[in-house]
């Protein structure tokens, strides 16, 4: 592919995917990496007549604070940011994370304390006054962590983005349409998956990448970039049985060959066939609801072909469906934790009801 044009598809986050009004204070979160990046998203939200405030982490710095600083101080919440966000409109937040696995060595614990020191900032996004939009950021390294040649990595990822927004929501919309119509998915895979969740009275959410006047009156007020997925808060107690996720990543740590149970809608049981032990410090360290579903989404975006575990990709791919643990009160669930984690399964069959959506990966409708 041709270099990404971060200026048009700055102005594109800005004025479509943000939908960025006069006066509104846009908060832009990011790393020194990609600041060029910073620096066109900014100046496109000035050129709407907002007022965009910058905010820088690095990996080096995530890893110096975990390292050392005491866990006392980590557990503390930032109260003068809580005032800040009364004065923010959207926040715009680019992948800081030029190389994960810089995190490998941190203890799960510090990460745990600090986890539960943004808690309340956490929180505050559930109101649903504060517009987001998360954006993924292609690196070297993160390529070379998964696995993948970063021309194919970037190309990928870019063309994601670039994707025809219109299709994307037609698509979005007929299959939100089918689950608006039933009350119980089951899941079923040939590695082993036979899972069934309800979702009767919850809201399906259509992830297209635009945050429209429509989305703001419903109080749907975040996206990814990419974008690509229809989701949902499963009933939180509901899902029962058996699955199976090829892979998942924490820390830079892949976990592979993932099998566990879900009874009464917590996840039991667990198995891994590499870093498995990884898996369990994760729900170990974190607060709240960590165990129970927390969302079931379906990946609809045509321009993601490969699942590497970067997440934010993966979870859009056609042909994947991803199940979440832990918070889930953002879009209609009743889940309170400080983890939201997001595991992928390649290829399921999918039921709403009697009726099959999704064959072996083959979306039916």
């Amino acid at each position: 592919m041709k270099d990404v044009n971060l200026e048009e598809v700055a102005q594109k986050v800005v004025e479509t995917c943000m939908n960025v009004k006069e006066d509104e204070v846009i908060q832009i979160n990011g790393a020194p990496f990609h600041f060029d990046f910073i620096e066109h998203l900014a100046l496109h939200v000035r050129k709407k007549g907002a007022f965009p405030v910058i905010k820088c982490n690095s990996d080096s710095l995530e890893s110096m604070i975990i390292e050392e600083v005491g866990t006392e101080h980590l557990k503390k919440t930032p109260e003068h940011y809580l005032k800040w966000m009364e004065d923010i409109d959207g926040v715009i937040g680019i992948d800081h994370r030029k190389d994960p696995r810089i995190l490998y060595q941190l203890p799960e614990k510090k990460i745990g304390a600090r986890r539960k020191g943004k808690k309340k900032i956490n929180d505050k996004f559930q109101e649903g006054k504060i517009r987001w939009t998360g954006i993924g950021y292609p690196t070297k390294e993160k390529a070379d962590m998964y696995g993948i040649s970063f021309k194919k990595f970037k190309k990928m990822f870019w063309e994601a983005i670039n994707t025809d927004y219109d299709r994307l929501k037609e698509k979005g919309d007929n299959i939100a349409d089918e689950l608006r119509k039933g009350e119980v998915i089951h899941v079923t895979s040939d590695k082993g998956t036979d899972l069934k969740f309800s979702i009767i009275d919850r809201k399906i959410i259509v992830d297209d990448g635009v945050i429209s006047q429509e989305d703001i009156e419903q109080e749907d007020l975040g996206n990814n970039l990419p974008a690509g997925e229809v989701y949902c808060a499963p009933v939180e107690d509901s899902a029962c049985g058996e699955v199976f996720f090829d892979l998942a990543y924490y820390k830079g740590n892949k976990i592979e060959g993932i099998k566990a149970r879900f009874e009464d809608g917590k996840i039991k049981e667990v198995e891994a066939d590499r870093n498995e032990d990884v898996f369990h410090d994760v729900l170990e360290y974190s607060q709240g609801e960590n165990e129970r579903i927390g969302e079931f989404g379906i990946g609809i975006n045509p321009k993601v072909d490969k699942a590497i575990g970067y997440t934010i990709t993966d979870e859009k791919m056609i042909g994947s469906i991803h199940i979440a643990l832990g918070e889930n009160r953002s879009f209609g669930g009743e889940n309170e934790s400080t983890l939201h984690w997001d595991l992928v399964m390649m290829e399921p069959s999918v039921r709403i009801d009697d009726r099959l959506i999704i064959e072996e990966g083959e979306h039916i409708i």
